[in-house]
């Protein structure tokens, strides 16, 4: 241990210990990491895909930063002194990479302390499935060192460290946009994971255990092209180990994640069903939910619950939903923008929940050409239930004059048509957008729009 000590002075792995810690605090404090309920602080889910996903960045710098280790003995003219003692060579440079281990652990270990501190203050819900993404995270950090070193001290230029980790971050990058193919099993073998999307699913166990034995051969690989005289043995780990785990890992994303059912699984009280993952809200949203719910008892046959759902199970892109019955209230909370740094008041939560007579939109990710018609249909069904016809606010910032048009003129026309009427239209448009099946507006409006 005294021997460590010196290494961790002497070397600069203290340093670039703190610089990783520093880069990743930084980039999860002021990018999206800090939106919607995969926010990094939010979940425990969330925190350590998120911290792997910062890999993206400080992985490279590690590589670099290894590789400019490594060339330490050369630029200090002590490489063919230490080469003729007889002392084995694995032994001396052990402690140099075992300081570096431990500095990058403890540096993303704070990382990981910075937002654990904070989760529990947001859900109720812990679980051990992110233990394995995050433990396959410090292997790779390790890894990405190791390596380095390995690397440096093969290609002994001052060019190598920069090079190095430009390269490691064009590597990092190409695995963002890919999802599927024979492509996307090389990408798993990437440090990063894909940006987190869902609190309802994880990496999937076997993904994680494939992704540990590879980075352990990465870092093997590492320490054999420092220790080896016959450096070319020193690929075989990382050869055979990519020959043996790319056949086993999954060809799309959606395979490389397992549902969190547990997560998803809902729990009811007084008309108010949350998902266990966010049972944490159920004292800010029972009031609003309340609230939806007297308001929609105006229909003929109002909804007697909000539920919550549980939202995408995977990291894909939402697609459009399919029929929702009627007998409830159904909210996606982040369709809401409801996790974000100033949550939304009760009544802008309320007016959320009535939207559409409390449906959802049925569109997903991508956007059809008709959204304007939607949207002027659920905002006179809402109008309908308060009393004022007002845009719905998730809506105003992207949403063109046509739509107002629409709406103004359903307005007018349910106003002109005796109450029972116009209950009884209001009810049959919910039905139709409840079953995203058929034109809401047209049936609201009795075919005049």
């Amino acid at each position: 241990m005294r021997i460590l000590g010196i290494e961790l002075k002497r070397t600069a792995a203290v340093l670039v210990g703190v610089l990783i810690a520093l880069v990743m605090l930084g980039v999860l404090h002021w990018g999206p990491s800090t939106k919607n309920s995969m926010a990094w602080t939010r979940q425990w889910t969330a925190l350590a895909e998120w911290v792997r996903f910062m890999l993206v960045f400080s992985w490279p710098l590690t590589l670099g930063a290894g590789a400019l280790q490594g060339l330490r003995d050369r630029r200090s003219g002590v490489e063919e002194l230490f080469a003729s003692t007889p002392r084995p060579r694995a032994r001396r440079v052990g402690w140099t990479l075992g300081a570096l281990a431990v500095a990058l652990t403890v540096g993303y270990a704070v990382v990981f302390a910075v937002g654990a501190v904070q989760v529990p203050s947001s859900t109720d819900y812990f679980h051990w499935g992110w233990l394995p993404v995050a433990l396959v995270g410090v292997l790779a950090l390790v890894g990405g060192a190791w390596l380095g070193v390995g690397l440096g001290r093969l290609l002994p230029s001052l060019l190598t460290p920069p090079v190095l980790a430009v390269a490691g971050f064009a590597l990092t990058s190409l695995g963002l946009g890919q999802t599927t193919g024979d492509g996307f099993r090389w990408t798993l073998l990437l440090p990063s994971v894909v940006y987190p999307k869902t609190v309802f699913a994880s990496v999937a166990g076997s993904v994680s255990a494939v992704q540990a034995v590879w980075f352990v051969a990465v870092a093997l690989t590492g320490f054999l092209l420092v220790a080896l005289r016959r450096r070319w043995l020193g690929v075989l780990p990382v050869l055979v180990a990519g020959a043996v785990a790319v056949p086993l890992l999954p060809a799309t994303l959606d395979e490389a994640y397992s549902p969190d059912r547990v997560a998803a699984e809902l729990v009811c009280s007084e008309q108010l069903c949350l998902t266990r993952a966010h049972e944490h809200q159920r004292a800010a949203l029972a009031g609003p939910a309340r609230e939806a719910l007297r308001l929609l008892a105006k229909l003929p046959s109002p909804p007697t619950s909000v539920r919550e759902v549980p939202g995408t199970s995977g990291p894909a892109p939402r697609e459009a939903r399919g029929p929702e019955s009627t007998d409830a209230v159904w909210m996606d909370l982040d369709e809401f923008t409801y996790f974000r740094r100033t949550p939304p008041t009760p009544e802008l939560m309320t007016t959320y929940l009535l939207a559409g007579a409390g449906t959802r939109t049925c569109y997903g990710d991508y956007v059809p050409a008709t959204v304007a018609r939607e949207i002027a249909a659920r905002t006179v069904m809402t109008a309908w239930l308060t009393g004022r016809l007002e845009p719905l606010p998730v809506y105003r910032p992207w949403v063109g004059r046509d739509t107002d048009a629409l709406a103004d003129k359903a307005w007018q026309h349910l106003n002109s048509i005796p109450p029972a009427t116009q209950a009884a239209q209001v009810q049959a448009a919910r039905e139709v957008q409840a079953a995203c099946s058929g034109d809401a507006l047209t049936t609201l409006t009795g075919g005049t729009t």
